[in-house]
């Protein structure tokens, strides 16, 4: 088995699928808080509970691969593998085989979770895509049919651009973003999420049309992930939603490293 992680600025997306070449199944996952002054040993028990807890015998992960927009931690990462763990260790990086062509400006500048999102989307779906990845920043990238990944916008995400507006305004409550089916809000807690929601659900919405408009597509496929977009499950912004859309980009550029 193959254990996979996606090192982001807020959580560690971790999960671990099947060696078998172009299973993109995930047998078991978990998210785990990021938090650079953590041991390597903290870290390797963390996830040997889980595989207790799943019933997972560490001798049966036989790799790592593993993608990283947290320099401090791929170290730990590192360490942690070698002691708990056996096997080959594949980064993701700017120099790994991706089974895409990177056509940024300056190629070093995009983030692996960048460019894991775009491989899964490339292989599981192989059609022109806009792929939306809402976390501490959201996202959102373009990929061609021909495996042509192009580039494309970043913003503050939900819960940072909700964390900097608490920050300034002392009075405004602290809230939770949900689904939300009415713009006007008749208290402030509601204001605040309305605002929040519908102020990224129309953002996005144009962004992915300007987008699609800019490459002269009418037939593409618009992808989200990120746990933040499933508040938008209920309406017709994405094609599809996959939160383990960064587990599936790695396995698929295990299988061509292998």
């Amino acid at each position: 088995m193959i254990l996979a992680m996606d090192v982001g600025n807020t959580n560690i997306e971790i999960g671990i699928l099947n060696e078998t070449p172009n299973d993109y199944t995930i047998i078991d996952s978990i998210r785990y808080f990021t938090r650079v002054n953590i041991t390597s040993d903290e870290f390797g028990m963390f996830l040997l509970n889980w595989f207790s807890n799943i019933g997972l015998d560490r001798k049966e992960i036989h790799s790592l691969v593993y993608s990283s927009v947290v320099p401090p931690m791929n170290g730990i990462v590192k360490r942690m593998y070698k002691k708990y763990f056996c096997g080959d260790v594949l980064v993701v990086d700017e120099s790994i085989n991706a089974g895409i062509v990177n056509s940024y400006r300056n190629p070093k500048e995009v983030g692996s979770d960048r460019i894991v999102n775009a491989t899964a989307v490339h292989a599981l779906y192989a059609k022109n895509a806009i792929v939306v990845d809402m976390g501490t920043a959201t996202t959102i990238d373009v990929v061609t049919a021909g495996g042509n990944y192009l580039g494309g916008v970043i913003f503050p995400g939900i819960n940072t651009a909700s964390q900097a507006l608490r920050d300034k305004a002392s009075r405004l409550p602290a809230i939770s973003i949900h689904h939300c089916t009415r713009i006007l809000a008749e208290d402030t807690a509601s204001a605040i999420e309305s605002g929040v929601y519908f102020s990224n659900y129309y953002a996005l919405d144009g962004l992915i049309r300007g987008l699609a408009g800019e490459m002269g597509w009418t037939d593409y496929v618009k992808v989200g992930t990120g746990g933040v977009t499933n508040i938008f499950k209920e309406t017709k912004l994405f094609d599809a939603i996959d939160d383990e859309l960064a587990l599936k980009g790695m396995k698929v550029i295990y299988d061509i490293n292998r």
